[in-house]
């Protein structure tokens, strides 16, 4: 059974937070345009082994609505990680982020390294270089402020599809869109892809936590070649991967066994 909570950040942007299951925590940071519910589903398989924390990021699902793409800002994000920590009591735990989410959670251990017992990223999207799929999700932002979240989703599914990924499952990765508000998707989808989180590799060389990276092929706004970049940076790093999103999409239990697998022991 999970339990649902809200926490203000020093902004006065409310988070949505919950918790569920029993062992050692683990947070887990969703990605652009998803949500809470939707990481719930991915790791309730996790939920006999740990005490999975999910939240809605700044502007996303049931969070405060954030319209000015400038609070979108990497190191603020990383910060609302450390507030859900401290307002469910959890000093140290397993930190894990997917895209948007890995960024965060990366620049979190960066910051509180003792806070980071682990770290996983999956499907990282920034780093020390400009993403490579910005300009295609700058587009949809733009599309979407004309046309709608709907028309956004049903457009994206219908790209996913062409990639392989079953329409079922297309249809419910973008579905959880209509749960934000249109501008604050907007705001985000317009700033997150433009991140750089700094010039080189080396904060993450400095990880002295074990960091498991987890990525895919032919995705150009998660790119493999960042994830193996950043799991060689790492001084503790591993890597798996698959072959395409589709992959992923067609294995609903997927994300819980591969954190599970890149956990030491």
């Amino acid at each position: 059974m999970s339990q649902e909570s809200r926490v203000a950040n020093a902004e006065g942007i409310e988070l949505v937070i919950e918790v569920f299951g029993q062992g050692p925590p683990l947070l887990f940071a969703h990605s652009l345009g998803s949500c809470r519910h939707q990481a719930r589903r991915l790791l309730a398989p996790l939920a006999d082994a740990f005490q999975v924390i999910v939240f809605d990021q700044r502007g996303h699902c049931g969070s405060t609505p954030v319209t000015d793409a400038s609070l979108y800002e990497p190191h603020r994000m990383a910060e609302d990680i450390a507030v859900v920590l401290d307002h469910v009591g959890v000093e140290q735990a397993i930190v894990a982020g997917e895209s948007m989410g890995a960024a965060t959670a990366l620049l979190f251990a960066i910051s509180y390294p003792k806070r980071a017992q682990h770290l996983v990223l999956i499907a990282p999207t920034a780093a020390d270089q400009r993403n490579s799929g910005c300009e295609m999700i700058m587009a949809l932002a733009d599309f979407a402020a004309e046309y709608g979240l709907k028309a956004a989703g049903d457009a994206v599914a219908l790209a996913a599809m062409g990639s392989g990924i079953p329409r079922r499952v297309a249809q419910m990765i973008t579905a959880v869109w209509t749960h934000h508000r249109l501008e604050s998707f907007v705001a985000a989808n317009r700033a997150v892809p433009q991140w750089v989180l700094f010039d080189s590799l080396a904060p993450v060389a400095a990880l002295r936590m074990p960091v498991g990276i987890f990525g895919w092929g032919g995705d150009p706004s998660r790119p493999l070649s960042l994830a193996r970049r950043l799991a060689s940076a790492a001084r503790h790093g591993q890597l798996e991967t698959v072959d395409s999103l589709a992959a992923v999409a067609g294995d609903p239990g997927l994300y819980a066994r591969i954190i599970c697998g890149l956990l030491p022991g």
